[in-house]
């Protein structure tokens, strides 16, 4: 869905790995939904590239879990924690790796993606149980929007939402049911900056497959790139823009009520973009027998 990362200082991945040409994406200001963005290799570079300021970022797990498929909020906290860990320990190089953290301010009451242009905000993890009022509902397991400044591509806000409304989830791929730890560690790339690769065998791939919860040298390099060792973040501050609040505004602003990777308020310097995991490559592997082995999807 969509990526942030600074490129602060840039460090250049090719002289950190002897590799061939990466197949990831960063994401940029610009909106190719609605602008005529530049493509290059099948990646959007037109306009700023997206970026967290801080060094440390905050997330919050809705407390609720799903209750429609008994998914507890230990276990979905546990699953969060072990996908940004994924991210986070990144090699890039010489020991060194991505120039950020991540904080888990606990639970919290609402489970709106919204972000408040001047009220306290959180970024939040949840399950739609009751609806998906999305575009291509049926094609989309999880969905990660993020509000943007659209003259600097300073990150906002992020929200990650999982659609257990139209597909069954569980720790460990299971039957019918679709690995949760993979689901969240590709949307937790988008949470980190990056968005979707066009290697197959990348857990930033845009389709699923359940090998999708440990990174592979796609990502690393896409992670590395994004939030180079060598940046120099704004500060260490993991509070959330505005401050932090569990609940919900009462007025709520800069809510979904823009369509899904459009930008809201043309002209003005908020911008929303959204990106998301879809199915169908699972359903082609499913038939072809086809099983994922280096990098992932």
């Amino acid at each position: 869905m969509r990526p942030w990362l600074v490129a602060l200082g840039g460090v250049s991945l090719c002289s950190l790995f002897s590799a061939p040409a990466h197949a990831y994406c960063l994401t940029h200001t610009c909106d190719p939904m609605h602008d005529n963005c530049e493509m290059v290799d099948g990646c959007n570079v037109s306009g700023k590239v997206l970026f967290w300021p801080s060094s440390c970022v905050s997330y919050d797990v809705q407390k609720d879990g799903s209750q429609k498929l008994g998914i507890s909020y230990d276990t979905i906290s546990m699953v969060a924690v072990n996908a940004f860990s994924q991210w986070l320990n990144a090699d890039c190089g010489g020991g060194t790796h991505p120039s950020i953290r991540l904080a888990d301010l606990g639970p919290v009451a609402c489970s709106l993606p919204e972000y408040n242009k001047s009220q306290p905000n959180a970024n939040i993890i949840t399950f739609r149980d009751n609806d998906w009022p999305y575009a291509n509902a049926v094609d989309t397991l999880a969905l990660t929007t993020v509000w943007f400044n659209s003259d600097s591509g300073e990150i906002f806000d992020a929200n990650m939402e999982i659609n257990s409304f139209m597909y069954d989830f569980a720790v460990g791929e299971q039957g019918t049911k679709l690995d949760l730890a993979s689901v969240v560690t590709h949307e937790a790339g988008h949470f980190l900056g990056l968005s979707h690769s066009s290697s197959f065998t990348a857990t930033m791939y845009r389709s699923y497959n359940s090998q999708m919860s440990t990174i592979e040298m796609d990502d690393v390099l896409a992670i590395c790139e994004s939030l180079p060792p060598t940046r120099v973040p704004d500060s260490d501050d993991c509070t959330p823009r505005h401050g932090f609040s569990g609940a919900c505004s009462t007025t709520q602003t800069g809510c979904c009520s823009t369509a899904v990777g459009a930008a809201a308020t043309r002209g003005q310097p908020l911008a929303l973009v959204a990106l998301g995991l879809g199915l169908s490559a699972w359903r082609v592997r499913r038939r072809t027998g086809r099983s994922k082995s280096l990098d992932r999807v």
